[in-house]
């Protein structure tokens, strides 16, 4: 069983949603969530190469503030720049508090098996 902790991934995110507040750092923090824009726009668009894609729902602590907003920002400029034909997808966030327990929120919205 994989026994790694995640503790320090949890507190180092704490880090940088807490300098994406101060004015001062907010430029250089800024680039990490641009970053994970570009990336989740391209795995998007390698998804749809097997999917139909219309709505993505994003989850988890990552999203959570300003941050969150630039990532996304980020993704669908991707999709509008590089796979203009992907423009239409759209990314759904669920409210801040539900971020938080992103898992839950996962599950409540699985099919029901028959």
């Amino acid at each position: 069983m994989n026994a790694a902790s995640h503790v320090p991934h949890a507190q180092c995110l704490k880090k940088i949603q807490a300098a994406m507040k101060e004015p001062e750092k907010e430029p250089e923090v800024r680039k990490i969530y641009e970053t994970i824009g570009v990336y989740l726009g391209y795995a998007v668009a390698q998804y749809c190469e097997y999917l139909k894609i219309d709505n993505v729902l994003i989850l988890g602590r990552v999203t959570t503030g300003h941050g969150g907003e630039v990532m996304m920002e980020w993704a669908k400029k991707v999709l509008e720049t590089d796979f203009p034909e992907l423009a239409h997808i759209k990314f759904h966030t669920p409210t801040e508090h539900m971020k938080r327990v992103g898992q839950c929120v996962a599950a409540a919205a699985l099919p029901e098996l028959k």
